[in-house]
């Protein structure tokens, strides 16, 4: 990789002071956002007890240069480790240095909610964790036992493939930094008063990321579509909606089973976690139950009731008090057991903060976890079989997947995590960007592990 010129600055908030690194003279840190300019970060997430955001991040500059199609941000959550430093920081010069990149936030072993997690884990610890998570005891004593942990029992990685790993200790706890370091990123976007990004991406530390494509799927196409629908088309009439609406896209979907009571989809590991700006409202809005709803409903009265029906929806699975026969049976019914650290007025982002902190072992595989908010805690919108693809800059459609195109998607409750540019593994076919997963050509695709 060539060597680029770049400043780099690291917030430490230990002591306020804004520490810059500079090589050479160029700044790669101000690059034209629309009519904005963008000063990125490299955070390291156990240093960071704020970000910058929104307006303050950015600089106006002379309205004569040509504007593009609105001013975006995009935030990135690197899981890595403290020992490879120099690829995420590679990830950060190349990919991470878009003009659409705001924060570029790296998580390590110093934020692993159980502390010195790697190097106290034996090898033997291991093969005690994976032998607990392949055993449906583990999720009966959680109460949690149900179709779709069932299926975790059965794809947990098992001891043999996990001891070859160069780290499996790394591995295991890696999975639990995954969500417990999700969490800690909406609790700074909490604390910001609404500054939240039009999408964080969560991606691991050896991913590569084809911004352009990913920019013109997710942001760019979606609005040159509205502007040839001359602004007449709606959210739910588009299968890639703009930034509030809330979806999570997998890089790659991993699609098994059909019909309600088998069917699950889960983002491929290593080709990265796409969640919009209203997936990441979703998990830090107040649920309130019971007697305390009383105080939200008069605050939402007045608006469309999604927001109101997300809340409902989880009071009933969380509190197990169904509205509904069909609410009262699988799919709607399963949980990881989260529901015993809820409590009326959390958000869900504060509860799973709870259980990753509490939970003996994190018998899931970190993807997985995404897939579960997604799917089955409705953080993510259903997808749309029929609505409108957007276009791309080189004047094409993207396509959906050949999934999406079917009938029977539209009645799986469960089918709410989205792809990126068709790219599924699943029915015996492989579509999209997934066969490029380990390419050494980053132009053939999107992702590269």
């Amino acid at each position: 990789m060539s060597q680029a010129n770049y400043q780099l600055s690291l917030v430490s908030l230990y002591n306020n002071n804004m520490i810059t690194l500079t090589t050479n003279h160029h700044n790669a840190l101000s690059e034209n956002v629309g009519r904005k300019v963008f000063n990125r970060t490299y955070l390291l997430l156990n240093e960071t007890k704020s970000l910058l955001l929104g307006d303050a991040t950015r600089v106006d500059i002379s309205s004569s240069d040509p504007p593009l199609l609105g001013d975006y941000s995009i935030d990135v959550l690197i899981v890595g480790s403290q020992f490879k430093l120099s690829a995420t920081r590679k990830q950060f010069t190349t990919w991470g240095s878009n003009k659409y990149v705001r924060n570029f936030i790296v998580s390590t072993e110093y934020d692993d909610p159980i502390p010195n997690c790697t190097m106290n884990t034996t090898l033997d610890d291991v093969a005690h964790i994976s032998h607990t998570c392949k055993t449906r005891k583990f999720w009966r004593s959680k109460r949690a036992f149900n179709a779709l942990t069932s299926s975790f029992v059965n794809s947990f990685g098992r001891f043999k493939w996990l001891r070859k790993k160069k780290n499996p200790a790394g591995w295991i706890c890696a999975q639990r930094r995954f969500v417990s370091s999700f969490v800690q990123v909406l609790d700074l976007y909490q604390q910001a008063d609404d500054m939240y990004p039009d999408y964080l991406i969560v991606a691991d530390d050896d991913t590569y990321v084809n911004m352009e494509n990913i920019t013109d799927f997710l942001l760019l196409g979606p609005q040159r579509l509205k502007e040839v629908r001359g602004g007449m088309i709606e959210d739910d009439n588009m299968y890639v909606p703009k930034p509030t609406s809330p979806t999570i896209y997998a890089g790659c979907r991993i699609r098994s089973g059909e019909g309600e009571e088998k069917f699950w989809t889960l983002p491929f590991g290593g080709y990265g976690i796409f969640l919009s700006q209203g997936a990441l409202k979703r998990m830090t809005q107040p649920i309130h139950c019971g007697d305390d709803r009383s105080s939200t409903d008069r605050a939402l009265e007045t608006t469309t009731s999604a927001a109101t029906e997300y809340e409902q929806a989880i009071c009933e699975k969380y509190l197990h008090n169904y509205s509904s026969v069909q609410r009262g049976r699988y799919p709607f019914t399963a949980t990881l057991g989260e529901e015993a650290y809820f409590q009326s007025g959390e958000s869900l982002h504060r509860v799973f903060h709870k259980y990753v902190l509490d939970i003996d072992y994190l018998c899931i595989h970190s993807d997985w976890f995404f897939g579960y908010i997604a799917n089955f805690l409705n953080v993510s919108r259903h997808v749309s079989q029929k609505g409108e693809l957007p276009i791309m800059s080189n004047g094409k459609v993207v396509e959906r997947s050949l999934f999406d195109e079917d009938e029977k998607a539209a009645h799986i409750s469960v089918n709410r995590l989205h792809t990126i540019m068709s790219s599924e593994l699943g029915g015996g076919k492989v579509e999209g960007n997934c066969p490029y997963g380990h390419t050494e050509n980053k132009d053939e695709g999107v992702f590269r592990k």
